[in-house]
């Protein structure tokens, strides 16, 4: 069973990934037309699905044993990073003649969604009486 916190971080997951979707399909069709790749989709999913599951595994960390929390966090963070870098490797091997486009939109998206998780997995601590805060 899915506790209320994991619904509700999921919910708001959701609407982010919709806005982000929303203001990335107004981007690529009016000022960034000529920099839309056509991998940007599976990019997008990449970022989003790792991020909500590492999440998801923070959240059961610090409500488990909020001691291990860091160690979990570092773990997880490392796995995510290695996860972004093999995924760019392959595909820009598979293609390399709009390298610089695609660095430039998986970099934002990750910061986008970096930032959106730093401030759930924030507010998640301060409102869990069993964190480590």
């Amino acid at each position: 069973m899915i506790s209320k916190e994991k619904r509700f971080f999921l919910k708001k997951a959701l609407l982010f990934c919709l806005v982000l979707i929303s203001i990335s399909l107004l981007l690529f069709n009016t000022l960034l037309n000529e920099f839309y790749l056509k991998i940007f989709p599976l990019q997008f999913g990449v970022v989003a699905l790792i991020t909500v599951f590492s999440h998801l595994k923070l959240m059961n960390a610090s409500q488990q044993n909020p001691r291990r929390f860091s160690t979990t966090y570092l773990s997880t963070m490392s796995v995510r990073l290695f996860i972004y870098l093999v995924f760019m490797l392959i595909c820009l091997l598979i293609d390399r003649t709009r390298a610089v486009d695609f660095v430039v939109t998986f970099l934002v998206l990750y910061l986008a969604f970096t930032i959106f998780e730093v401030v759930e997995i924030s507010n998640f601590l301060k409102k869990n009486p069993n964190s480590s805060n």
